[in-house]
């Protein structure tokens, strides 16, 4: 290689670098990265094996306004709301527009109750499940009967 070719080969270096980091950050015709909401993370669960990814609702802020005001979200996500102690937390659909599957979910992360295709139409009515649990998931309406999830699967991840 001759000596006048380096600054080519450097300045064809950093311009491949530049390209490739505007790709991978969405600048440039989309991200290679799968699509997350900006500024939530999303966690990973899985639920009776179904992988899941979730907005985490660990505060009582978050817990009030849940998924209402949205206009929906995808199949494989959800929102998982995490309390401090166990206990028979009811649900209702104010503000929401579209509809859930909605389970509960005891320490041990087994679903102990849910509520299928839980409608916005269905507000002011307020569904308390029958056992405590730990935990809330909420993921799009038809979830439980396209993964047949069940009373009793088991929640991991959480």
């Amino acid at each position: 290689m001759y000596d006048a070719d380096k600054p080519m080969l450097i300045g064809l270096i950093l311009l491949i670098s530049a390209l490739l980091g505007l790709l991978a950050t969405g600048i440039l015709g989309g991200s290679v990265f799968p699509h997350q909401p900006q500024g939530i993370y999303l966690k990973k669960i899985e639920v009776g094996g179904t992988p899941l990814r979730v907005e985490v609702a660990d505060t009582k802020e978050s817990r009030i306004n849940g998924l209402s005001g949205r206009s929906q979200i995808p199949l494989t996500q959800g929102m998982l709301f995490i309390f401090e102690d166990s206990g028979r937390y009811p649900i209702w659909m104010r503000n929401m527009n579209f509809s859930l599957d909605i389970y509960w979910i005891d320490g041990r992360g087994v679903i102990v109750d849910k509520w299928e295709n839980a409608h916005p139409a269905s507000y002011p009515q307020v569904y308390e499940p029958r056992a405590d649990a730990y935990y809330i998931l909420e993921v799009v309406a038809g979830f439980s009967e396209i993964y047949n999830i069940e009373i009793g699967d088991k929640v991991t991840g959480i």
